[in-house]
């Protein structure tokens, strides 16, 4: 017990120290967010909070920090610090209009009053069976009694035809499946025997060949036309103008091409003619 009072006596002056190191480290501090604001003031970088749907390699891959998606973006907006908030693909819009974020990502356009993009990208949806189903799809009809499984919004997004079947209101809604990720889709599709994805080929290949999977494995069946209209949604014009300027500046460089080689995404519609 005396030793723990002499220790105690012994710290008597330690709190004029503190107190001295405490104003030293506070002026530190003060200084330091000094020389950060005036480093981003002066890097001219904008925050911009962009919906993205969750992965869906190649297009978007671990956790929205790289894919082809996030870097044509990432590269359109040099100006701007972009933060990916990841979302279900129905909900993207959704959160672009209630002003939840300030863009989204392969959003359609609407007449809403916000500011859309450019077409940035393109896809090849199929309608995907087994082999071995020895199934006969040559038109969105022929799907009629068939369990579809796609994404999430997809009636929404592949015209009138598949929305009349498989929309809110269709005569095949109690056929369709709508799957909340893309590795959800893939998976559900080789649980079913006689499911039927439509989905893009690339990202369908991608998780095939993750699960163990070949293309050889399936029957793919183009009953829908090449969609090249997906755009990235703003809430401000000039933001919106930003990106297709460096949307522009990608195609004409030979960058969005070179995205393309490094993702290994044959692109069916060529967006930058």
């Amino acid at each position: 017990m005396g030793d723990v009072c002499q220790h105690l006596e012994r710290l008597g002056d330690f709190p004029v120290t503190v107190e001295k190191l405490m104003r030293s480290l506070l002026a530190l501090l003060i200084l330091m967010f000094g020389v950060c604001t005036q480093v981003l003031a002066q890097s001219g970088e904008t925050p911009l909070k962009v919906a993205i749907a969750g992965d869906a390699p190649p297009y978007v891959t671990d956790g929205a920090t790289s894919g082809l998606e996030i870097d044509i973006v990432r590269q359109a907006l040099p100006g701007y610090k972009l933060e990916f908030v990841q979302m279900g693909f129905a909900e993207t819009a959704p959160a672009l209009e209630q002003g939840m974020v300030q863009a989204a990502v392969n959003v359609l356009k609407k007449n809403d009053g916000l500011f859309y993009s450019n077409n940035m990208i393109s896809f090849a949806n199929y309608a995907i069976a087994k082999a071995g189903a020895e199934m006969k799809i040559g038109s969105i009809a022929d799907l009629a009694g068939k369990k579809v499984i796609t994404w999430q919004g997809a009636p929404m997004d592949l015209g009138p035809e598949f929305e009349k079947m498989f929309g809110p209101n269709g005569t095949q809604k109690q056929n369709v499946m709508q799957a909340p990720t893309a590795r959800d889709l893939v998976a559900q599709f080789w649980k079913m025997p006689d499911a039927v994805a439509v989905v893009d080929m690339e990202l369908f290949k991608y998780y095939s060949n993750k699960m163990g999977h070949t293309m050889a494995q399936v029957d793919l069946f183009q009953i829908f036309p090449m969609m090249a209209d997906f755009r990235v949604g703003f809430r401000d014009e000039k933001v919106r103008d930003d990106f297709n300027r460096g949307l522009a500046e990608l195609c004409s460089s030979g960058r969005y091409k070179a995205l393309l080689q490094k993702y290994d995404v044959v692109q069916k519609q060529d967006i930058c003619k």
